[in-house]
Parts: structure tokens; C-alpha cells; sequence
């Protein structure tokens, strides 16, 4: 009984320790399979659990897969990050004779020595102070010459007055009108020699006015139809002006008839010329009074924007004026097809009784008369004025 209970004892160790041999030959077998397979794990001693391994190997392939994959997002983000269009606004206004005839009256320069240069576009500076260009029509000259010209009205201011326009913000000016050359070729030469020194662009016929905004060119262009220019000659500087890689065109016209509310046929037809031939926006001038906007090809043609600080003229009996503003749109070096644009009501004078030739932003009921004048002015032309002045 004794022997057979010892016999059991020595065959349960002996399976025990062949067991525990076979364990540890299966878990080297297993090992050594791993490490045939490619495992691209590695240990600095010896694999002893398996769930390690596994463990370890998921995290370096996670790794592994990760950093191409957020490379690959970051690249894409990039690629599809959005473009934001570069905005020039620009602001024109109408008439400035920075002077006077004194053959009729000298009431323009009393002011100036009543106040100062900052006083004349002094109401109206915070609107051009906020646009990247703003640019009016300069009638009449900056000079010290004698040499007048027969003619009923001619007008001139001396070189100081300059500061009128540097002090209201204002860095155009066009001077393809019928009054550059009121006190002849001495008096046009002093007028651009003035305007160079006080660092004010101003455009005539085939001398274009270039300004740099933001990178982008803006070509400012002046025609004088009253002078002869016709599509030719609009057709030659716009074209020109692209070669200069202007991405912004602007064409001004001295045109049309005195005191006419309503565009004759031969502004219509120049106008949609110079727009069809590329022209961004097409300014007006002359009649001394509002005309209509048209809408053009999706691009606009302001007739007659009137006069604006008007030294020529102690009481007009129409002191309407306004200020045409319109933002463009430059994405990826092209112009988009936008519609930024508005009419600021204004009136030439402070007070209504005179000219103080101080320009000044209308409101309320005022503001609302003049835009219900030019929605009259502008039937039938392709456009609708809002009753915030913006074009539509």
C-alpha cells in the first residue's frame, strides 16, 4: 500500500516537471516564431510577456501611420485655405475751383483768409479720410501768370491752395476739363508743377495717374470730349493702362451739356465704349449739375457727379452735389464682379443761403430729396438706389 502511494508521488512530479518543460518549449517556440515573422519590435533584454509585445507593437504602428497621415492633412488644409479678396475703395466727387474769377467777385479767397486750408473740405474729410483713393475734378489753375485767355470765365488761386486738397484727403485729381488752360500754357505747367510738389497724381488725356493700393495698381484716367477726345483715344490710354498691369481702371469725362440733368447720346455711347473696352467705372463732369447712373455691363457710368467746392460761383441755385463711392474687389490678381457701390448725398455749401464752399454730408429729409432726384435721374438706366444710397 506504502509502495504504491510513493509510486503515485513520483509519477504526478514527473508529469508535473514534463509539463512545465513542454510550457517552456511551446513559450520559446513562440517567441522565436515572432522573430521570424519580422517583428519590428525590439527589446533591450529578454521578451518575457507576450501581451508586451502586442502592446508595443500597436503603439509603433499606430506611430508609424500617424505622422504621414497628419502631414497629409496639414498639406491638404493648406492647400484649400481660403483666398480673401483684396478691397480698394474709391471715392469721387465733382467740381473743385480752388480760386476765383476776379473779374466777377472774390469771395473764395475771403474765406481762405478768414479760416484756413483745412477749412474747406473740412465736412466731408472723414468720408475721403476712410477710402484708399479719392479723386475729383480740378477746374481751374494754380498760378501767379497773367496771361488770360478770352474767355468768359477763367479762374485761377495761388500755389497755396493746393493744401485745400492735401488737407481734405484728396489724392487725384483730373484735369482734362475746359478750364486747365484758363491763363495759358504758363498757368497748366504751374498748375501739374504745384500739384507734383504737394505729392496730389493728377491725370490729363494720355498722362495717366497710377496709385499702388495694397499691391494692387489703380489707373486714374482724364478725357475732355468738349476738347475732341473720342473712342480712339480712349480705346489707346486704357490700353496702355493694362500694359501697365492696372487692375483697376477709372476713366473721368469732362462732357455733356451745362445745367442738363439727363445725359446726351454722345456721353451714353462714349461712356459704354470705355466700359466695354475695359473701363472699371466711368466718372462724369461738367454740366455743374447731377446726371443719372447707369448701370453698364455690371459696371457703372456716373454721369455728372456736379460741383463739389465750388469757387467759381457765390450762390448756385442748385446746391446739390454727391460723393460716388465704390469698393473693389481684387482676388488673385483679377477684378471681381461686385456690386460695392453707393451715393453719398451732399450738398456744395454749409448753409443754404449762400456758398461758404464748405461741402457737408446731407441727413433726413434733405438726404432723402436728393437720392428721390436721382432715382428720377437714373430711370431707366439698369439701377436702383436704395434708401441708404446704396446702388443695386
Amino acid at each position: 500500500m506504502i509502495k504504491r502511494k510513493i509510486l503515485k508521488h513520483r509519477i504526478i512530479k514527473q508529469v508535473s516537471v514534463m509539463l512545465v518543460i513542454a510550457f517552456f518549449i511551446t513559450s520559446f517556440a513562440s517567441v522565436n516564431s515572432v522573430r521570424a515573422a519580422g517583428d519590428s519590435t525590439e527589446t533591450a533584454g529578454v521578451v518575457s510577456e507576450t501581451d508586451k509585445e502586442t502592446t508595443t507593437e500597436a503603439v509603433t504602428e499606430a506611430t508609424t501611420e500617424a505622422v504621414p497621415e497628419v502631414t497629409t492633412e496639414a498639406t491638404t488644409a493648406a492647400k484649400k485655405k481660403k483666398v480673401e479678396p483684396i478691397a480698394i475703395t474709391i471715392s469721387a466727387a465733382g467740381d473743385c475751383t480752388l480760386g476765383v474769377d476776379t473779374r466777377y467777385n472774390d469771395a473764395f479767397n475771403q474765406y481762405y483768409a478768414a479760416n484756413n486750408a483745412a477749412y474747406f473740405l473740412k465736412k466731408v474729410k472723414p468720408v475721403f479720410s476712410k477710402d484708399d483713393i479719392t479723386i475729383v475734378n480740378f477746374e481751374g489753375t494754380l498760378t501767379e501768370s497773367t496771361d488770360r485767355q478770352d474767355k468768359s470765365f477763367t479762374f485761377k488761386g495761388p500755389a497755396k491752395y493746393a493744401k485745400i486738397l492735401k488737407k481734405g484727403s484728396v489724392e487725384v485729381v483730373t484735369l482734362a476739363n475746359n478750364h486747365s488752360y484758363d491763363f495759358g500754357y504758363q498757368g497748366f505747367e504751374d498748375t501739374k508743377k504745384t500739384l507734383k510738389k504737394n505729392k496730389i497724381a493728377y491725370c490729363y488725356k494720355s498722362t495717366i495717374a497710377y496709385k499702388t493700393v495694397k499691391g494692387v495698381k489703380v489707373a486714374i484716367i482724364g478725357f475732355n470730349q468738349l476738347d475732341g477726345d473720342g473712342e480712339a483715344d480712349v480705346k489707346a490710354a486704357i490700353k496702355k493702362a493694362k500694359k501697365k498691369k492696372a487692375k483697376i481702371i477709372i476713366c473721368n469725362f469732362h462732357w455733356g451739356i451745362e445745367r442738363d440733368y439727363y445725359p446726351d447720346d454722345d456721353q451714353r455711347s462714349l461712356g459704354r465704349y470705355a466700359i466695354s473696352q475695359g473701363a472699371s467705372l466711368v466718372i462724369g463732369h461738367h454740366p455743374h449739375v447731377l446726371q443719372g447712373i447707369e448701370k453698364y455691363k455690371g459696371r457703372y457710368i456716373v454721369y455728372s457727379l456736379g460741383n463739389f467746392c465750388f469757387g467759381g460761383n457765390m450762390d448756385p441755385d442748385d446746391k446739390d452735389t454727391m460723393i460716388f463711392q465704390q469698393t473693389f474687389y481684387i482676388k488673385k490678381g483679377k477684378l471681381q464682379k461686385t456690386n460695392d457701390a453707393k451715393i453719398i448725398p451732399c450738398s456744395l455749401s454749409g448753409v443754404s443761403y449762400t456758398n461758404d464752399f464748405q461741402p457737408r454730408v446731407l441727413k433726413g429729409k434733405e438726404k432723402k430729396a436728393l437720392l428721390s432726384r436721382m432715382r428720377t435721374f437714373s430711370s431707366g438706366m439698369n439701377v436702383k438706389i436704395k434708401s441708404s444710397g446704396k446702388l443695386k
